[in-house]
């Protein structure tokens, strides 16, 4: 028998024919309830693998290892928002089975049930075959085996629990015992997790910091070209920043200026083609573990690590024995 929409409406509506206006309310709750529940689940997970990513440091910084800070953000957002609704719809939903306005054998709370089962197992494969992915490319066995430990969790924690409610022989007039257990033991957890969160991100104050530090990096890789620019055409270094701007058409007005506080970088010449930028940096970024730098950056001027305060980065020409029509052939 191929499954259809005439069929599943009218399972929906069969023991409902007394009540009718009921079936799309607890369909409407069903419905918020799977949704609620996947984005619950995703969220939750999501805040414990990255912070495993980001306690656990991977050397060659797969894309799918290293910390991510919007990933976290998400995580944290979704939880705040959905995991409420989630109990809240279900209190009512549960509410309705006890009260049997929702009866233990009703087309509406089978199918449903076990479409939230049916989805449920979609998001949690999906998991695994990433991790496995993941694993098989590189990853760190010990990220590769909490992540798995941690998708099996919350699976045997959503799977056991709708087993248990759809197979229980008694619904109406009757406050189970698990289920208290259950929806009381998750809160817990999700708090914790939520709560927990908070101690694995930067706080929105460090954040705007970093992004100002990052935007200045930036602008160190713009003076870096128009340097390498400068040397390739006068075989010369240039004496200061005046110099370079005056030679190169993308150096714009705002490149050598920090557009927080205002300050000008300093550019000095050293020896044997070799410079420093200098500016101020709000926070040190030595520490990151998962501090990625642009994959177009050069050898000599890869690294942008730096303390706070008044920092100067040394610099180094790179074109400067390169004819730059061969590197783009």
């Amino acid at each position: 028998m191929f499954f259809s929409a005439s069929n599943f409406m009218e399972e929906i509506n069969k023991n409902e024919e007394s009540r009718p206006y009921n079936a799309a309310k607890y369909v409407f709750f069903y419905l918020t309830h799977l949704v609620s529940l996947i984005f619950m689940a995703i969220s939750f997970g999501t805040i414990i693998f990255q912070a495993i990513n980001r306690k656990i440091s991977d050397p060659i910084n797969l894309y799918s290892a290293f910390y991510q800070e919007g990933a976290m953000k998400f995580g944290i957002a979704a939880l705040f928002v959905f995991a409420p609704v989630y109990y809240i719809v279900s209190h009512f939903i549960l509410k309705a089975v006890r009260q049997g306005e929702i009866k233990r054998d009703s087309g509406i709370r089978r199918w449903l049930t076990y479409l939230i089962l049916f989805v449920s197992f979609l998001v949690f494969a999906g998991y695994l075959v990433a991790f496995i992915i993941s694993f098989l490319n590189g990853e760190l066995t010990l990220k590769f085996i909490l992540k798995v430990i941690t998708v099996m969790i919350i699976a045997a924690a959503v799977f056991s629990f709708y087993f248990y409610d759809i197979m229980r022989k008694k619904t109406e007039g009757e406050k189970s015992r698990v289920i208290k257990i259950y929806f009381l033991s998750t809160a817990i957890a999700v708090a914790i997790v939520f709560v927990g969160s908070f101690f694995v991100i930067d706080n929105p104050t460090q954040m705007r910091a970093k992004k100002l530090d990052n935007e200045v990096t930036t602008k160190f890789y713009t003076i870096d070209n128009c340097v390498d620019q400068y040397y390739r055409e006068k075989k010369t270094m240039p004496l200061n920043m005046d110099e370079i701007k005056a030679n190169c058409d993308y150096f714009l007005d705002d490149v050598a200026i920090d557009k927080e506080s205002g300050k000008a970088f300093e550019y000095r010449l050293k020896q044997d083609k070799t410079y420093e930028l200098c500016a101020q940096f709000r926070v040190s970024n030595k520490d990151d573990k998962n501090n990625n730098q642009p994959a177009y950056t050069s050898p000599e001027n890869k690294s942008m690590l730096h303390d706070s305060g008044w920092q100067c980065l040394e610099r180094k020409i790179y074109y400067a024995d390169t004819d730059p029509i061969n590197l783009v052939k």
